[in-house]
């Protein structure tokens, strides 16, 4: 029996060099709390329904992408918490005011409405206006047809904007404006050609706003945790030390169990190749590591050595004679074992319960590759070694 030539060998090895290039072309993300970064932990007004968190959560990370941030998280927890994970470097305070918007527009005319954010079919990003800085949009007809019919003969009367019931902008209307026919054409104006941060800000949060559409209900920030790049080093430097030791403790307890080197080597070599497996399809689907994916990694590697345990007491127990009927058992054991694993895992990603949800994802990965990759891969050298006589 050439072992190098068997297919499920050939798999493990084509996978493990798989994975070492994907993770030196693509590296590997890290999330928020190990790469540093700024958590927001917002709260609703109210509590809130299923399907209105799915909304918020959803206009959240479209504004954020507007605004040029694609390296986002953005989850719901409960039925009033969402939880916004930012980058480093990104600008805080501007997000702040981005987040908090509820993005309720109206535009009126002597305290009449002469259109809403609905009504609104463009927005440009801010910029250096004719009248001042601020945001140029488009209506679409129906708005236009809206605000000609308020608008109309009321030329030198102030179009009062208003965001979330605060008045932001209230210039003059001009007479071309008020000539009853369809203009789409509006500013909004924040400030005037020197405007300032904060007249930025406003601008950006007004064009995010307008962009996304608007909230069900208001939002206001319960509280901010900010981790260093710093902090975030110690973390992943914390977690390398962990999962060495936690590498050595396994080899020191099945080396006190088995005492053969022909049978502890290929247990640990199993190991590290399932974890670089496991890097590498989270660098391939750009899944971001944090906390919770690494202790992941490390439940879904201390289920593969349990099954490992299971195939070599089963193969040891039965002798060489019956090593496949007693490999078909230790499957029956890893199969039924894994179901259930995967079964106790599923609620937590497809509810996406927070960071939970990169426990599960991880744990699932690593279950599914132990099963269908390193699990066979290592029934097959120990069947090799078993009838070589270990």
């Amino acid at each position: 029996m050439n072992i190098l030539k068997d297919s499920k060998i050939l798999i493990l090895v084509v996978s493990v060099i798989l994975s070492i290039l994907i993770i030196s072309f693509k590296g590997i993300s890290f999330g928020v709390d190990l790469s540093g970064g700024t958590i927001i932990v917002l709260k609703t007004s109210k509590a809130v329904s299923q399907e209105n968190m799915t909304i918020i959560t959803e206009v959240l990370r479209s504004r954020l992408n507007t605004y040029g941030l694609s390296d986002i998280t953005v989850y719901s927890r409960g039925n009033d918490e969402i939880v916004v994970e930012i980058p480093k470097n990104a600008d805080v305070e501007r997000i702040k005011k981005i987040l908090t918007q509820q993005g309720v527009f109206v535009a009126k005319i002597d305290n009449i409405t002469a259109y809403t954010g609905r009504d609104i079919e463009y927005v440009e990003k801010p910029t250096l206006t004719p009248n001042g800085y601020g945001v140029v949009l488009k209506l679409t007809d129906e708005g236009a047809r809206k605000f000609a019919e308020v608008a109309y003969g009321k030329a030198g009367h102030r179009v009062e904007l208003y965001m979330d019931g605060k008045l932001i902008s209230a210039p003059v209307l001009s007479p071309g404006l008020a000539d009853g026919k369809p203009h789409k054409d509006q500013i909004i104006t924040v400030a005037g050609n020197n405007p300032t941060k904060e007249d930025i800000d406003e601008a950006w949060a007004i064009y995010t706003a307008l962009k996304s559409g608007s909230l069900p209900v208001k939002l206001e920030i319960e509280y901010i945790n900010t981790i260093s790049p710093t902090l975030g080093e110690e973390f992943i430097k914390g977690a390398l030390i962990a999962g060495f030791f936690a590498f050595l403790a396994v080899g020191a307890i099945i080396s006190i169990r088995y005492k053969k080197p022909s049978i502890i080597i290929p247990i640990l070599i199993t190991c590290a190749s399932e974890i670089l497996i496991i890097l590498g399809v989270a660098s391939l689907i750009n899944w971001r590591l944090d906390l919770a994916s690494i202790a992941g990694i490390i439940a879904s590697v201390g289920t593969g050595v349990d099954d490992q345990i299971v195939i070599t007491d089963e193969t040891l127990s039965k002798g060489s004679k019956k090593i496949k009927s007693s490999i078909r058992r230790a499957f029956f054991i890893i199969f039924a074992a894994a179901g259930t694993t995967i079964a106790a895992m599923l609620p937590l990603f497809v509810m996406s319960i927070g960071m939970l949800k990169g426990f599960a994802i991880t744990t699932i990965i690593g279950v599914l590759i132990g099963v269908f990759i390193t699990r066979p891969a290592f029934a097959r050298i120990i069947q090799y070694m078993a009838k070589r006589g270990f």
